[in-house]
């Protein structure tokens, strides 16, 4: 599979649906601790991207802190597209700004044409509000401030996260961060057996999912898409966010 997700990917927690909306356990545990993390980039943020929204959940938790913040969601599997607009319209009916969900297979350039475009859209939106020359609005270069995507790298072929990684660099501003969540090796070794257990389980699934080791990442990421890894921040579950900086190029 090429995408973001697999059918199957909703099996990996605990769900339940209601009317519209998704809602995934461990979506709701771990949304306060990434958003607390992510704090500082927000608070100089306009314009956010989430590669692999899944439910909605968490970019509805972002959104509710930073109201003046436009964030675009995307997934891959279509069938939750639903799901996120359903979370965002509560909140979009009091004035906040989460863009309708776009899909978004992560190996497909004309989804990563079309997600710029849409930031493209949104960045002019934001210059007519303040009254700025539309002139000055960049249409050559990345737009988003931040891309921010969580526990996709694992449930998804490696194909998936090093094109997460190279769109990355395509869409994001000079400057903007690039956060990545979720369980990784360091140096081809696992944080604990827990986790060494989990990949077990994971290539049992699917073959072509997995932990993935963050040199391996950090390599696309200076080599094919101008990003810095920054920070590497230990989080609960023997989780990690990994940080990166688009370098001006």
């Amino acid at each position: 599979m090429s995408g973001v997700s697999d059918p199957n990917r909703q099996n990996m927690s605990e769900f339940v649906q209601v009317n519209r909306k998704v809602f995934y356990a461990a979506a709701d545990r771990n949304k306060d601790v990434i958003l607390e993390q992510l704090k500082p980039i927000l608070d100089k943020s306009r314009l956010v991207l989430e590669v692999g929204s899944g439910s909605g959940q968490h970019i509805y938790r972002f959104s509710k802190d930073y109201p003046n913040v436009v964030f675009q969601p995307t997934e891959y599997d279509s069938n939750l597209l639903t799901s996120i607009d359903a979370y965002a319209d509560e909140l979009n009916k009091e004035g906040y700004h989460i863009n309708p969900a776009l899909e978004l297979d992560a190996t497909n350039s004309e989804h990563w044409e079309r997600v710029q475009k849409v930031g493209l859209q949104s960045q002019d939106q934001q210059h007519q509000q303040k009254q700025v020359n539309s002139a000055a609005t960049p249409t050559i270069h990345g737009v988003y401030d931040l891309l921010i995507t969580t526990n996709v790298f694992h449930i998804s072929p490696w194909i998936v996260g090093q094109s997460i990684v190279r769109g990355a660099g395509k869409v994001l501003r000079n400057g903007g961060r690039l956060a990545i969540y979720g369980p990784f090796k360091k140096d081809g070794k696992f944080n604990t057996e827990s986790n060494r257990q989990f990949d077990e389980t994971l290539r049992g699934r699917n073959p072509s999912w997995g932990v993935r080791d963050i040199e391996e990442i950090e390599a696309v990421a200076k080599n094919e898409a101008d990003l810095k890894l920054d920070r590497i921040i230990d989080m609960p579950s023997n989780n990690y966010m990994l940080l990166f900086s688009k370098v001006a190029n």
